[in-house]
């Protein structure tokens, strides 16, 4: 791509910050009002399973000692049904610890009384009525039997298995564990009404203190945990093969910790059943990347490569090794920092046979559209190779992938002198990701993400032939099985912070006998479909990584790969050529949107990762305009391409009639602050009279600290964010005011017919919602004259679980005259240099900013 440094990308102007208005908690639940209104026989009801439950697990303890297994000294665990819109926090008022937040309103959580007296004391005062503070049992709906608890703690497939466990046999098992004991963290005190700046800081302070305090609490009950983890697996004879703890090197994820065990099935067994605060137990994941396919076609080559500058980006590729004396590869190689964490084998080499695959992954990012023969090639970035995947493209079940994302962190980010920003990462599992909680793979993704600013361009997944043609024969052919369960995303695609990248086809191929499943520019035939865990949008973006071709007639399809179908990728040689046609997969499409990941670093080498995510999804595109598709066509291309196809152009430079504004450094917001962005609108574009069709975009990007144990947004993320636009013609001041004092909540998405819109019921996208995810992009077509002096975007901030890690976010606004009748660059790069100039906005901007104006 060739260098461009006319139409570089513009600061966006910060011109307000501030604390928001927002809104209001929401109504009671009918069901806890019913509870209140019959006390006698919802306390009777409390009161009798907990009689029940403090009975079965007092015979259970008996059991235990009878049988000499080994002592637990620890809490009972019990899954409660509890009121969906209540906050939680409020069961430790009664006597229980917060395990895990499933669904639904079901709560696993643990009593170190078996006795339940501070329950069967509370309910005594709801059904007397004491006082108007004596109503939290009404939010409690059941006590349920163990059993519900077995369902929702162990995986799907675990579950299925259960009756077939057999005590001696041994099993590979992925706990998850909470340590958050019933130590809560302090809210952030509100500011009074006239409090100066220094009494409010000597309170803030004070806060802090106790908020890190009841952290390190957390930490110091992790590894009382681990500690009883390990002597109980011990006393079985079983073994900790790895542990996630966020001890250096490792995911920081402080309320839980996750491990590998090898164990007998009477092992597992009584760690299901008894040990309180396990929350997610299931078979270590088969993760593996399928066969390469063996092409031998030859060909001559007369061309120069030429290294990187040595300023370039360099990319970590975790993978099963690179070739790297591949003479299309050699010279992008990072010498002397390649690794493997295959304990059985360190060779960084690809072994896997038929070409490779992280040969084949490396060579995408270096090669993403064509692989030359003739002239001289320069190489985009550098390459680092860490071999997570052994020769039969597997991960060893003795490699733990939450473990192996912090290495790679640790290893090519904090302790390198030239750190990797960028990860490819074309790795997952076989099978669709789970909807319960955030995986412990994920959330790793998500914590290395949030506190090292690093960006993982993550493979959606891909589905098996198997799959295809069994829901073909079920009676969904291309493209509705793409919607079924078994082809949704795989983990860790689900991570709110990884770019998750789905696949399309190339090509229109059609011949008498065989015809692509999709056409250009459609879903792949095994590309995976979102959306992710919590609605979230998944995959965000897709590129070019092949399809299927069948039989046509063929019931069900006989699938085969001709080249015609497939990307050209680099191939592990002398077994066959240097390059080929042969193989497809989410895995090559990933790398293409690596390197414009790298091309926007290397733009940008000072700016955060987080605005080399926001930059790829404003880039990206749909194959259709959304005026030629109905709310069923738009919400089928959300779930299976995202936001579309992005462009290295686009995501890196501007012309005459397209302007991107960014933040080009690391914002932070509080669970109480907004910032308050403004666009100076020149006059021949607002003009009244002037049509002129105008495509505007909004990305906001960021990131916020994760905490598995708890469902959702709000509860996973440390703050959450949302953004908001001005209305058609409101002046800025006007819509500081409504963001400050008056509301945030703007019943008409600020006029706009935005695509997807704030709201599920907004947008031509019904069934989704922009804020729910960590990547938000909008986009829809307006008149020009719709454009007032001033278009302004506020992004706001929200209560998550922990108030003292802020989120830290970057934003992108584009502008651009889709027809090119008009040009908008300078217009608009002048009013801005004239508005700086003026002191009317400013462009410096920082985690505490005041109020602007």
């Amino acid at each position: 791509m060739a260098e461009n440094t006319t139409f570089t990308h513009l600061p966006l102007p910060l011109l307000f910050s501030g604390k928001p208005k927002l809104r209001g908690m929401g109504p009671t639940s009918d069901k806890t009002l019913q509870n209140k209104d019959n006390r006698i026989v919802h306390g009777s009801y409390m009161k009798r399973r907990s009689a029940e439950l403090s009975r079965f697990w007092k015979e259970r303890r008996l059991d235990r000692i009878d049988q000499q297994l080994p002592s637990i000294e620890m809490g009972i665990p019990i899954l409660l049904e509890i009121d969906p819109s209540a906050n939680i926090d409020f069961l430790r008022g009664l006597g229980f610890e917060i395990v895990c937040e499933i669904e639904d309103g079901f709560i696993i959580v643990a009593s170190e009384d078996v006795d339940f007296s501070i329950l069967n004391e509370k309910v005594d005062a709801f059904i007397a009525n004491v006082t108007a503070k004596c109503n939290s049992p009404a939010k409690i709906y059941a006590l349920c039997e163990d059993n519900d608890r077995l369902k929702r703690v162990l995986s799907p497939e675990l579950y299925k298995k259960w009756p077939t466990i057999l005590p001696e046999n041994i099993y590979t098992i992925d706990v998850g564990i909470s340590c958050c004991g019933n130590i809560e963290l302090p809210k952030r005190p509100a500011r009074e009404k006239n409090e100066d700046d220094e009494h409010y800081t000597i309170r803030e302070q004070r806060w802090i203190k106790k908020f890190n305090d009841a952290y390190m609490a957390w930490d110091e009950l992790k590894m009382e945990r681990e500690e009883v983890l390990e002597n109980f697996v011990t006393n079985y004879c079983g073994e900790i093969i790895q542990l996630a703890d966020g001890s250096p090197g490792m995911s920081d994820l402080p309320d839980s910790f996750s491990a590998r065990l090898k164990i007998s099935g009477r092992c597992l067994y009584d760690l299901v059943l008894n040990f309180s605060y396990i929350f997610e137990v299931s078979e270590n994941e088969e993760i593996n990347m399928g066969e390469s396919c063996a092409d031998y076609e030859d060909f001559t080559e007369n061309l120069h490569i030429e290294s990187p500058t040595t300023s370039a980006p360099v990319i970590c590729v975790l993978d099963s090794g690179i070739q790297e004396a591949h003479k299309y590869l050699a010279p992008a190689i990072a010498n002397n920092e390649s690794i493997s964490v295959i304990p059985e084998n360190l060779s960084t080499n690809d072994e896997v046979s038929g070409g490779g695959h992280g040969t084949r992954v490396a060579g995408a990012v270096l090669y993403p559209q064509t692989i030359p023969t003739e002239g001289t090639y320069h190489l985009p970035c550098w390459i680092r190779n860490m071999r997570v995947l052994d020769e039969n493209n597997s991960m060893p079940e003795s490699v733990y992938p939450p473990k192996i994302i912090s290495m790679a962190v640790q290893k090519y980010h904090n302790e390198n002198t030239v750190p990797s920003k960028i990860f490819n990462h074309s790795i997952g599992s076989n099978k669709s990701c789970e909807m319960k909680h955030m995986t412990s793979w994920a959330a790793a993704i998500d914590s290395e993400s949030y506190e090292n600013d690093v960006l993982f361009v993550q493979a959606a997944g891909n589905i098996s032939p198997d799959i295809i043609a069994a829901y073909w024969q079920a009676g969904y052919p291309y493209p509705m099985y793409l919607d079924r369960e078994l082809c949704r995303i795989s983990n860790p695609a689900q991570s709110l912070q990884a770019l998750t990248v789905g696949s399309v086809s190339a090509t229109d191929f059609e011949t008498d006998d065989l015809i692509a499943l999709g056409k250009r520019m459609e879903s792949s035939s095994f590309s995976r479909s979102g959306p992710g865990i919590w609605d979230v949008l998944k995959p965000e973006v897709v590129e070019y990584g092949g399809t299927h071709v069948y039989n046509k007639g063929s019931i069900p399809p006989q699938l085969t790969t001709p080249p015609e179908v497939c990307p050209e990728l680099i191939r592990k040689s002398p077994e066959g050529p240097a390059f080929s046609s042969d193989e497809i997969g989410t895995s090559f499409a990933t790398p293409k949107v690596t390197y414009i990941a790298s091309q926007i670093e290397k733009i940008l080498p000072d700016s955060p990762a987080l605005l080399y995510r926001a930059l790829i999804a404003q880039s990206a595109r749909w194959p259709k305009q959304i005026s030629e598709l109905n709310k069923e066509e738009c919400i089928s291309t959300l779930r299976k391409i995202g936001y579309g196809i992005p462009d290295v152009d686009r995501a890196t430079h501007n012309d005459d009639y397209r302007v991107t504004l960014i933040t080009p450094s690391l914002l932070e917001l509080g669970d109480d602050d907004a910032h308050i962005f403004r666009i100076p609108i020149p006059e021949e574009l607002s003009r009244v009279g002037e049509d002129y069709d105008i495509l505007v975009e909004v990305t906001l990007s960021y990131a916020a600290n994760p905490r598995r144990t708890r469902r959702y947004i709000k509860g996973y993320l440390s703050t959450w964010l949302n953004w908001q636009c001005s209305r058609i013609g409101e002046k800025a001041e006007v819509f500081a005011r409504r963001i400050f004092e008056t509301g945030s909540v703007i019943e008409d998405d600020g006029d706009f017919n935005w695509v997807i819109g704030e709201a599920t019921n907004r947008g031509m996208a019904d069934k989704y919602s922009r804020k729910n995810g960590t990547l938000q992009k909008d986009w829809c077509i307006i008149k020009s004259n719709q454009l007032s002096d001033a278009f302004c975007i506020a992004v706001i901030g929200h209560k998550g679980w922990g108030g003292l890690f802020k989120a830290k976010y970057t934003l992108a606004v584009s502008f651009e005259a889709i027809n090119q009748d008009i040009p908008i660059y300078e217009p608009i790069r002048t009013e801005i240099e004239l508005a700086i100039e003026n002191n009317e906005i400013e462009v410096e901007m920082s985690g505490n900013t005041s109020n602007n104006k």
